[in-house]
């Protein structure tokens, strides 16, 4: 339980990422957490329930940050969703205390990345950018739990991810070998982080490694194969089938009178030919081309029934309205296939006919990051919007990726994306059960189709990822909680992953920062290259390190930069 005259911890936001990231700090202990936020009862005592202290008030007022206890805190973490609230009240707390740390959430990155180079002791994070990383590095990989940029803002997506030795071709060989093998860091071999490099893997040996996506992508689990076109094409009676449910489709109610007509027209076709066959002295020729001039209206003349024979009289009768009939239907059934065709055109929606092709269903500030990161790597994109902004139009025109305008849970909608051919789909839209109920409508559609899902509370994640077995399912509250909580202690936190039982916190640093003597080194940037790193000794001062440090010997530290520790270099004087 923290003393009244422990340090303060303000968080400012009235959101899932706001209360989980007080529900984080609230487990470290050392400190007060004090969120600020408007009146809400209900938000209260969710609040109050995990231990911190609710003041009820607008948070970009001198006032409500008096009540929380500016003067005496530490930090302040603005994440609300309103960029300039978050911005006002980190500057008001910084007048009430010169001393304190501000911790911004800012949508836009490019200020994000000004606010830090003019504002002393002041780290910012864009959540749409944060979380975009993993939701693409797993579309590319689907393996992967956790992918960020390093470094920071613009490098390449990196990402961790776990392989089975025998499924990645490295069992038999040593850490070393299967390091060159994969272009990855090993950090875990069946949970354990520390062994030799001359280590043998065994076939069933689980790893976790960390490198550069765009090469992990190269040993990922191969997806099941799906049939081609050209294996489509030996199999008659499935294209038949295709066609058939793509006429359904397209008009659900004159396709079954179409098909009706169809197997009516043939059959009268069939019968005139078969009775006028021998009634013209042509036989069989003179009778087709009887029956094709009577069922047309053509009506030439020059091939007339025996008036005097009632039977063929009726015969032609029958020839004559059938076709007229029939005929009619066709040119219904065609004029509404044009017509609806036409309408989807203008509704910007079409077949897609690409193959190995990424589907990002919402554009919004997330999906407009993934995309960027997407196009980055070359990957074919096919993106569904309702209502797609101009920004997004654009693109689609510059970068040649199929933009939709339609609702992503429809099942025409989903219909036209060719998933068949698909390698993985992404669900980014705002609401939650929107975006399970297109990724139920993908699976029904191709049960075999990575999916990635976007879910806003970390539990209900969880929950849709244990019970619908959809494993890449990611909460954007549930990835930026660790990574501001991290930043509240540290400027070149990333946020944390978890794996062999254990949860590491992800840091970036310079050449000359101060590290735990449990930091694991994984990366370095180097100019323009990226390499791993096993060795501190290794590091350069002009480096950019990634280094994961164990949480445990974090809880209760105020600052990761006094922990005691090794140096990366030397101290000079």
């Amino acid at each position: 339980m923290a003393e009244l005259d422990d340090p303060v911890m303000i968080v400012v936001g009235g959101g899932a990422i706001a209360l989980s990231t007080a529900q984080e700090l609230c487990a470290l202990k050392g400190h007060r957490v004090v969120v600020v936020w408007t009146r809400d009862p209900d938000f209260a005592r969710t609040v109050e329930a995990i231990g911190a202290v609710y003041v009820g008030a607008r948070p970009d007022s001198v006032e409500a940050l008096d009540r929380a206890g500016v003067q005496y805190a530490v930090t302040i973490l603005a994440l609300s969703p309103d960029d300039q609230l978050n911005l006002h009240a980190a500057l008001l707390a910084r007048d009430a205390n010169p001393r304190i740390r501000i911790v911004l959430r800012q949508f836009n990155r490019t200020l994000a990345h000004k606010i830090e180079q003019n504002l002393a002791n002041c780290s910012v994070l864009s959540l749409a950018w944060h979380s975009a990383a993993t939701y693409a590095a797993a579309a590319m990989d689907s393996s992967c739990f956790r992918g960020l940029q390093f470094p920071e803002p613009d490098g390449p997506l990196t990402g961790f991810v776990t392989r089975i030795a025998e499924d990645s071709g490295v069992s038999g060989l040593s850490i070393a070998q299967a390091e060159r093998a994969l272009a990855a860091r090993i950090i875990a071999v069946d949970g354990l982080t520390e062994f030799p490099p001359e280590a043998l893997l065994a076939n069933g040996s689980e790893l976790v490694a960390y490198g550069d996506i765009a090469k992990l992508q190269n040993t990922a689990p191969d997806q099941p194969s799906r049939p081609t076109g050209s294996a489509a094409i030996r199999r008659p009676g499935s294209l038949w089938r295709r066609m058939w449910r793509q006429l359904r489709r397209h008009d659900p109610i004159l396709a079954p009178l179409a098909a009706t007509a169809l197997a009516v027209y043939l059959a009268v076709f069939s019968a005139g030919i078969w009775h006028f066959q021998s009634v013209f002295p042509g036989g069989w020729l003179d009778a087709v081309y009887f029956v094709v001039t009577t069922m047309t209206t053509t009506g030439y003349g020059d091939l007339l029934p025996d008036r005097k024979n009632p039977f063929d009289v009726i015969a032609a009768i029958v020839l004559m309205v059938s076709g007229i009939t029939l005929t009619g239907l066709f040119i219904a059934f065609g004029a509404a296939l044009l017509t609806r065709m036409q309408w989807v055109m203008m509704q910007g929606l079409r077949p897609v006919r690409r193959r190995g092709h990424i589907i990002v269903c919402g554009a919004g500030s997330i999906g407009s990051g993934v995309i960027d990161l997407l196009l980055a790597h070359d990957k074919r994109l096919v993106v569904i919007e309702l209502t797609p902004d101009t920004t997004v139009v654009e693109r689609a025109r510059e970068e040649h990726f199929d933009l939709l305008t339609g609702d992503a849970s429809r099942d025409t909608t989903l219909d036209l994306c060719n998933l068949d051919a698909a390698r993985g789909l992404i669900a980014l839209t705002n609401v939650d059960t929107l975006n399970l109920e297109i990724a139920l409508g993908a699976r029904a559609r191709n049960p075999t189709l990575p999916i990635v899902l976007r879910i806003a509370d970390a539990r209900f994640a969880e929950s849709i990822a244990r019970h619908f077995e959809f494993e890449t399912t990611f909460s954007a509250a549930g990835l930026a909680a660790p990574a501001f909580v991290g930043l509240s202690q540290f400027p070149g936190s990333r946020g944390r992953v978890s794996f062999g039982g254990q949860e590491f916190a992800i840091g970036e640093f310079g050449g000359g920062d101060t590290l735990p003597a449990s930091a694991i080194p994984i990366a370095v940037s180097r100019g323009s290259s990226f390499e791993i790193v096993h060795d501190l000794k290794a590091v350069q001062t002009s480096d950019r390190l990634l280094a994961l440090i164990p949480r445990e010997p974090l809880k209760g530290a105020r600052d990761i930069s006094g922990v005691e520790g090794a140096r990366l270099l030397p101290q000079r004087s």
